[in-house]
C-alpha cells in the first residue's frame, strides 16, 4: 500500500544527502521531505514500531533546524527506507503458479520458436544465491542478525572478508611483547571468577606462563563469552591470544582468545568483522559452511580462464577457500601477506571486482558513443586561436592550450565527447568550456551550462558576459528565482535558437526548457549532482557533447573507476602571478582563541577574510562552532570592522547582496556555512578561518581553502580543531599544512576516507569497493584489469561467448543501482 510513498520517500532524503548533505540546506528540499512524508497520513507505517511516527515529528520540524540536526534527521530516514526494504525483502509472499501459454497443454514438448529459445539461452539467469536459513544452525534469529549486517544470502557469507590472521604456531613471552602488540603464548589458568557487579559482568583469570620469573597476567572479559566456562579448568594450560596492555602495573589482555592445547595441532587463526549476537565461532563455522555449499553447487567460473592464467589468479572457489580456511603449513611470509590483505586470494577478488567494474563501464561508454552524435565532426576552422586570444584578458596557460587541444580533438570527431576536466581552483578550467562553446556556436548549435548553486551561476554569468560580447554569442542566465515574465521570454528565445550558451542551476532540467538544437553540456562542480540529474540534461538533445568539470582534484584511481566512461584532462598549472595560500593549524582545546586572534590581526592589516562554520545556529547534540555565535563574537572582536553572515537557510536576494557588499569591500568579515565553497571569486579576499576543520574531509578544506589566493597578494588559511595536534584529525589537518597541491591532498583523503566519502556515494556514483585498495598495487591491478576488459569487448563486444561473465555483470548491476559517474 506504501510502496510508492516510500520510494518517493527515500527519493528525496537522497536528494538531501548528495553533497555530503550539503543539499539539506535547500528550502526546496526540505520541504520536498516534509511533503514525502506527509502524504503517509497519520498511521504509521512501520509496524511494529513507533520510530517512523517520532521522526515524522522531527521532520515537521526540520526548516528551524541546523544544519547538523538536519543531516542527522535525514540520516534516520534513510536507515528508516533501508529497514523498510529489508522488511519487504522478507517478507513472505504466496506462491503462484506458473501461467500456461494459451494454447499449450499438459505434457506437450514446447514449441517455443527456435530464435526465441536461442535467446533465452544467451541471457542465463541469475545464480541461486541461496538462503542463510538453508545453513546448519542458522534460523530465523540469527538470519536477522546477519541481514542487519547485508548478508543475505549464502554467497554473501562466503564473500565476508576476514579482517585479520593470527599464527597459533608462533608462541611469545607476554612481558616481552610490546604493548598493543598481539601475543601468542600457553599459560596455565590459576584463578577464574566471573559475576555480575553494579549490573555489569565482569570476569578475571590469572593465568602464569611456566619460565623463570614469568610475571601473572590477568584476561578480563568484561561481557559474557559462550563456552568460557566450560573451557576453564584450574591447573590446566590453555593457548592465549590476545593484545597486551598494561593495567595498574599489570600485564592485562582484555577478551582474548582462549584454544584448547589438547584439541590438537593449532594453525591460522581467522578474525571476522563482529555481528552482534553472532558469536566469533559461529560466525566462522558459516563462512566456511558457506564457501563448502558454493563448492557442492559447482559453481562456473565466471572470469575467463586464459586471464586468470595470464594474471596467476586462482580461481572464485580456490580464492575464498585460501582465505577462510588457510592451509596450516603456510610460511611466516604468506601469513603476513594474509594479514596485509595481499594474497594470492585477496588480489583474486579485487581484480574480479575491479574487472567486472571496468567492463560495465566500457559497455556504457561503447553503447553512448555508438549513437549519432547532435553535431556533425567540426572542421579545423572552428577552432581558431587568435579569436579566442582576442576574447581573453589574458593569455592562456600551457596547460590550457594542451587541454584546449584534447577537447578540439574530441569536437573533431563524429562520436559525442565525454571528458572530464580537473583542474585545482582558479586554474581556469571555464577557458575550456567558452572555446567550446564558441566552436560550437559558429557551428550553429546550443551550449547549456549547469551550476550547483546560483552563486556559482551567477559567477559563471559575470565571468563569460564580456568573453562572449567580444566574441559576439547571446548568453543568458535561468535559475530558481528567474521572474516568470523574464523566464517565459528567455525559454522562447532558447527554443528560437536565438540563445548561444545558457548557464543555470537546476532549472535547467525542467520540462518546459527546450532548446532549438542543444550540442554540448558543461556541468561544473559535477559531483554536487545526481546521475539522474546530468541524464536529464543530455536528453535535451540529440547525444550532444558532454564536458564535466571539477575543482575538487580526483586522484586517477578514483576517476578510472567513478569515472571510466570519461576521458580525463587535468589542468596542472595555474595561471601566472598566483601564490600558494600558507596553511597553519591551531590544535587544541584552547586553539580557538588564538585562531581567531590571529585572523583579527590580518583584518586589521587590510586583509579581507572569511570565517567558515560547520552550523548555522547553535545544537543540542555537538559543540561546535555555528555562524550566528560566531558572527556575534568577532563583532565584538573587531568594533571597528563590518562583519556579514551568509548561509544556506536564507533567501537567495538575502545571500546575494551580502556577497555583493563582501565583493565591494563594505564587509571585512564573512562569517559562513559551506555555501561559500564554490562560485564564489573575489581576489581581494586573502584570509580565511575554518573552525572546527575536522568536521570536513581534506578535498573540501582544500576547495575552501580555494577561496582566498585568488589575485597576487599572499593569502593565508588558518585551519582550527579542539583536537590534539598528534590526534588522527590534526595529522589530517597537517597534510593540508605541508601540501598546497590539490591532487596530493586528494589521493590522501582517498587514502584516508575512501570513495565513497569523498564525493557522497549516490550522487557521483563512486563505488565502495569491498577489495580493492587505492594504493600503488591497487592502482596497478586496476588499469591491468581495464586493459584486459577493454581487450576482451574488442573481441566480444557483446559477450556472446561468455554468457557466465554476463550473468555476474547483471547480477552486479542490480546488486548496485549506482555504479559509475556518468551511468545512464
Amino acid at each position: 500500500m506504501h510502496r510508492g510513498l516510500w520510494e518517493k520517500l527515500q527519493l528525496a532524503l537522497r536528494e538531501a544527502a548528495r553533497g555530503q548533505f550539503a543539499a539539506i540546506e535547500e528550502d526546496r528540499v526540505v520541504a520536498q521531505i516534509q511533503s514525502a512524508v506527509q502524504a503517509f497520513g497519520g498511521d504509521t507505517p512501520v509496524s511494529g514500531t513507533a520510530e517512523f511516527g517520532s521522526w515524522r515529528e522531527e521532520v515537521l520540524r526540520l526548516a528551524g533546524m541546523g544544519r547538523h540536526d538536519r543531516s542527522r534527521v535525514v540520516a534516520v530516514g534513510l536507515r528508516l527506507c533501508m529497514a523498510r526494504a529489508q522488511q519487504r525483502a522478507h517478507a513472505p509472499t504466496k506462491p503462484s503458479r506458473p501461467a500456461r501459454r494459451k494454447g499449450a497443454a499438459r505434457g506437450r514438448p514446447n514449441k517455443t520458436d527456435p530464435a526465441k529459445r536461442a535467446h533465452a539461452v544467451e541471457r542465463p539467469a541469475a545464480r541461486d544465491a541461496g538462503a542463510l536459513t538453508d545453513l546448519v544452525g542458522v534460523g530465523p534469529k540469527t538470519a536477522q542478525r546477519l541481514g542487519s549486517k547485508g548478508f543475505e544470502t549464502i554467497e554473501d557469507l562466503a564473500y565476508l572478508i576476514p579482517r585479520g590472521y593470527r599464527d597459533l604456531r608462533l608462541r611469545h613471552r607476554f612481558e616481552q611483547v610490546s604493548e598493543g602488540e598481539v601475543a601468542v603464548g600457553e599459560a596455565n589458568i590459576e584463578a577464574f571468577r566471573q559475576g555480575w557487579f553494579g549490573g555489569r559482568y565482569r570476569a578475571r583469570m590469572d593465568v602464569v606462563q611456566e619460565h623463570e620469573g614469568a610475571p601473572a597476567v590477568q584476561l578480563r572479559w568484561f561481557h559474557p563469552v559462550g563456552g568460557l566456562v566450560e573451557r576453564v579448568e584450574t591447573g590446566k594450560r590453555v593457548l592465549v591470544v590476545g593484545l597486551v596492555k598494561t593495567f595498574r602495573g599489570s600485564l592485562t589482555i582484555v577478551h582474548p582468545e582462549l584454544h584448547n592445547l589438547e584439541a590438537g595441532s593449532l594453525g591460522i587463526s581467522v578474525v571476522y568483522p563482529s555481528v552482534e549476537g553472532v558469536g566469533a565461532r559461529t560466525l566462522a563455522r558459516l563462512c566456511r559452511a558457506s564457501v563448502a555449499r558454493l563448492r557442492a553447487r559447482d559453481t562456473a567460473e565466471f572470469i575467463p580462464h586464459d586471464l586468470l592464467r595470464l594474471r596467476a589468479l586462482p580461481s572464485q572457489i580456490e580464492a575464498l577457500e585460501s582465505l577462510h580456511e588457510p592451509a596450516g603449513d603456510l610460511s611466516t611470509d604468506a601469513v603476513d601477506a594474509l594479514a596485509q590483505a595481499r594474497s594470492c586470494g585477496h588480489r583474486r577478488l579485487a581484480y574480479e571486482e575491479l574487472f567486472l567494474m571496468q567492463l560495465i563501464l566500457l559497455r556504457r561508454r561503447c553503447t553512448h558513443q555508438a549513437q549519432a552524435c547532435a553535431v556533425a565532426s567540426l572542421p579545423d576552422s572552428s577552432f581558431d586561436q587568435e579569436q579566442l586570444r582576442a576574447c581573453l584578458p589574458f593569455e592562456p596557460t600551457g596547460a590550457q592550450w594542451r587541454v584546449l587541444r584534447e577537447v578540439q580533438r574530441d569536437l573533431s570527431r563524429d562520436k559525442p565527447m565525454l571528458r572530464l576536466l580537473q583542474g585545482d581552483v582558479g586554474s581556469g578550467k571555464t577557458v575550456i568550456a567558452f572555446s567550446a562553446a564558441l566552436a560550437l556556436a559558429h557551428a550553429g548549435s546550443q551550449v547549456a551550462m549547469m551550476a550547483p548553486t546560483e552563486i556559482l551561476a551567477e559567477q559563471h554569468l559575470r565571468t563569460l558576459c564580456p568573453w562572449c560580447e567580444q566574441a559576439g554569442l547571446r548568453i543568458a542566465l535561468l535559475t530558481g528565482t528567474t521572474g516568470r515574465a523574464q523566464r517565459s521570454s528567455l525559454l522562447a528565445l532558447l527554443a528560437a535558437g536565438k540563445i548561444d550558451l545558457l548557464i543555470g542551476t537546476h532549472a535547467l532540467l525542467v520540462g518546459d526548457v527546450a532548446f532549438a538544437s542543444l550540442g554540448l553540456v558543461v556541468v561544473d562542480e559535477q559531483h554536487r549532482f545526481g546521475v539522474e540529474q546530468r541524464t536529464l540534461l543530455r536528453e535535451k538533445g540529440q547525444t550532444p557533447h558532454l564536458l564535466v568539470m571539477t575543482a575538487t582534484p580526483i586522484p586517477r584511481s578514483l576517476a578510472l573507476t567513478a569515472f571510466g566512461e570519461l576521458d580525463v584532462s587535468v589542468i596542472d598549472e595555474l595561471p601566472p602571478g598566483r601564490r600558494p595560500c600558507e596553511t597553519s593549524v591551531f590544535a587544541g582545546r584552547q586553539s580557538l582563541v588564538p585562531a581567531r586572534a590571529k585572523l583579527c590581526s590580518l583584518v586589521r592589516g587590510g586583509a579581507r577574510a572569511y570565517v567558515v562554520c560547520p552550523l548555522v545556529e547553535a545544537s543540542d547534540s555537538i559543540n561546535v562552532s555555528d555562524v550566528e555565535a560566531t558572527a556575534v563574537a568577532f563583532r565584538e572582536l573587531l568594533p571597528g570592522h563590518r562583519v556579514g553572515v551568509v548561509h544556506g537557510r536564507m533567501t537567495a536576494a538575502d545571500k546575494e547582496k551580502i556577497l555583493r557588499a563582501f565583493r565591494g569591500g563594505e564587509l571585512a568579515v564573512l562569517v559562513a556555512t559551506t555555501v561559500i565553497e564554490v562560485g564564489l571569486d573575489v581576489p581581494e579576499a586573502t584570509a580565511i578561518l575554518i573552525e572546527h576543520a575536522e568536521r570536513f574531509g581534506l578535498a573540501q578544506l582544500h576547495q575552501l581553502r580555494g577561496r582566498v589566493g585568488r589575485g597576487e597578494r599572499a593569502s593565508q588559511c588558518l585551519l582550527h580543531t579542539a583536537n590534539p595536534r598528534t590526534s588522527e584529525a590534526g595529522e589530517r589537518l597537517g597534510i593540508l599544512a605541508k601540501h598546497a597541491d590539490g591532487f596530493v591532498v586528494a589521493e590522501r583523503d582517498l587514502e584516508i576516507r575512501g570513495p565513497g566519502e569523498v564525493f557522497g556515494i549516490q550522487q557521483s556514483g563512486a563505488p565502495r569497493l569491498r577489495f580493492a585498495r587505492f594504493n600503488a598495487g591497487g592502482l596497478v591491478l586496476l588499469q591491468t584489469a581495464r586493459d584486459d576488459a577493454a581487450a576482451l569487448l574488442e573481441e566480444d563486444a557483446e559477450l556472446r561467448a561468455h554468457p557466465e561473465l554476463r550473468a555476474a555483470l547483471e547480477r552486479e548491476l542490480a546488486r548496485r543501482a549506482v555504479f559509475a559517474g556518468e551511468s545512464g
